[in-house]
């Protein structure tokens, strides 16, 4: 049985000990006995149920574990990609002022084929950090691009418990699952 299915179980059975209860064509003694039937298949449900959401924790802590060996590989990776990155970098400009030492603009070879050229022109800072700060002392908002705002969820949520009344915001609580 599915654990859905011993949800809507659950829910059936409680619909039903109303029932039971009103029951007034019993004897008491009768009455009793549906209702330890109505409490032990309770308890057989709850059993399995909680064997079905054991099953499901556990199932979330191997995919937790294995997320997390995933993370490390991924870490592992890019700092594997990026020492590359870096290598190839500093090789292309090793070979790129070697060339340009000896004059050389072109090598072409049975393997590679080697050439130095002109890039477009590009602005070039000295400190990109002093141009931004020079740019917002002079009012020069052209030369700066702007993100999008995001909202401060913390200064929301402690005005709100402070009292204030902030339009399209209200103080709520969700519910979360722990599985350790």
């Amino acid at each position: 049985m599915k654990l859905y299915e011993l949800t809507d179980d659950f829910e059936k059975l409680f619909d039903q000990f109303d029932d039971i209860s009103n029951l007034e064509d019993v004897s008491d003694e009768f009455r009793e006995e549906i209702k330890q039937a109505w409490f032990d298949t309770l308890d057989g449900i709850e059993q399995e149920f909680e064997v079905k959401a054991e099953n499901i924790a556990v199932f979330i802590k191997e995919l937790n574990a294995e997320i997390e060996a995933l993370k490390q590989e991924e870490e592992r990776l890019r700092a594997r990609r990026k020492a590359k990155e870096n290598k190839t970098e500093s090789l292309k400009d090793y070979l790129k002022s070697c060339m340009i030492c000896i004059g050389r603009l072109k090598i072409d070879t049975v393997k590679a084929r080697i050439s130095i050229r002109k890039n477009p022109e590009a602005a070039q800072f000295d400190n990109e950090k002093d141009f931004v700060r020079m740019c917002m002392e002079n009012d020069l908002d052209d030369f700066l691009r702007y993100k999008e705002p995001e909202i401060n969820k913390t200064a929301v949520k402690e005005a709100l418990k402070a009292g204030e009344k902030i339009p399209g915001a209200e103080l709520g609580r969700t519910q979360s699952i722990i599985i350790k």
